[in-house]
């Protein structure tokens, strides 16, 4: 069982509310969402949700789980992009304010040229 997949479909089924929504939104058969769930509160000894035909509700331990989760699977995202690089390089918007009437002056110019 890939435990870190498992804690995303968990995640996925909590935010959308239903089994079957996160599938939808997984684009993933309900069978494997409803068995990769059931297989995580196997491995846990804990029960995570409590499910009705209308909805999902955490159980105590399921709150405090899906909290670890939501923390170590950014943890997860963050240090594949430090790896990848993505950090290594400045990116985005750099905005420059003068700083005294003089440069204020020669913006101006600059902008009417």
């Amino acid at each position: 069982m890939d435990r870190l997949e498992s804690m995303s479909i968990l995640l996925t089924a909590v935010e959308a509310g239903s089994l079957s929504a996160a599938a939808r939104r997984l684009a993933t058969p309900l069978s494997t969402v409803s068995r990769r769930i059931s297989e995580l509160e196997a491995h846990l000894k804990a029960r995570l949700l409590n499910r009705s035909s209308r909805n999902l509700t955490l159980t105590d331990a399921g709150r405090s789980y899906v909290e670890a989760c939501k923390r170590i699977l950014e943890d997860v995202g963050e240090a594949e992009r430090a790896a990848s690089g993505e950090y290594s390089a400045a990116k985005g918007e750099l905005n420059i304010t003068p700083w005294s009437s003089a440069v204020c002056t020669s913006s101006r110019s600059l902008w009417n040229f």
